[in-house]
């Protein structure tokens, strides 16, 4: 089955999280100025920063391979601090203290570290009033209901589906069938939005409208529907409307 039904039977939508409907605030999720402003901080010299791909890449693969037992905000801090010791240790910071990790961590700890993009509330908004249900799908920590409440995107979304608590990632099938039971809709009634053309693939196999948002100006390889922006989201599940 595929997910190419009429768009017209389309009753809810769910979306990605990250570069759909919300941006890192630093420009990029794990951004390298946290970390220069943190040895400056701490008087440290010696780290070697044109490792810095390499280095986040350790810390990346050790939350990847920790992200399914991350079921709550302690959880979830633990292990973003032993992933950032990886990271400086790999820079050459061989003893990383907790005052270094901590001013690191700092600037996303303390804010919410991301925000929506300049068309979300209004499209989520338009839509809701249209009576559409919606939900996230999100490979993500705990912490994202959290954020979502303090941007004030939450009570848009009637299904919250975070990867870490389900144990299950994109494009595995056990998190969209989740996603399926939260929102109570069928999946050849609901549309899928993510920013990977591989998650969108995923969807479609289950039955959902698949629709691949490019944010940035990329162009995917992907022969699924594409958009830039939400507001062009409206014209594929509200055809009537488009002007």
């Amino acid at each position: 089955m595929t997910g190419s039904g009429n768009v017209k039977q389309i009753r809810g939508i769910l979306f990605d999280a990250g570069d759909t409907l919300v941006k890192p605030k630093a420009g990029e999720w794990f951004p390298r100025q946290h970390f220069v402003e943190a040895f400056r901080v701490q008087g440290i010299t010696h780290a070697n920063m044109d490792r810095f791909r390499e280095a986040l890449d350790v810390g990346l693969s050790y939350l990847n391979e920790h992200h399914a037992l991350a079921v709550t905000d302690d959880i979830e801090r633990d292990q973003f601090h032993t992933a950032y010791a990886l990271i400086l240790r790999a820079l050459g910071i061989s003893n990383p203290t907790g005052d270094l990790i901590a001013d690191i961590l700092r600037p996303f700890e303390e804010d919410v570290g991301m925000e929506p993009f300049p068309d979300t509330v209004r499209v989520l908004r338009r839509l809701k009033s249209a009576g559409f249900r919606m939900g996230v799908v999100s490979d993500n920590w705990p912490s994202l209901d959290r954020r979502f409440r303090t941007m004030g995107l939450r009570g848009f979304f009637d299904a919250f589906v975070i990867s870490a608590l389900v144990g299950s990632s994109k494009p595995c099938e056990r998190i969209y069938q989740v996603a399926v039971e939260e929102i109570g809709i069928p999946p050849e009634n609901l549309a899928f939005v993510d920013d990977r053309p591989v998650n969108v693939e995923a969807a479609e196999r289950i039955g959902m409208k698949g629709i691949v948002i490019s944010r940035y100006g990329e162009v995917p390889d992907t022969d699924l529907p594409m958009i830039s922006d939400l507001d062009a989201l409206i014209a594929i599940v509200m055809p009537e409307t488009a002007t």
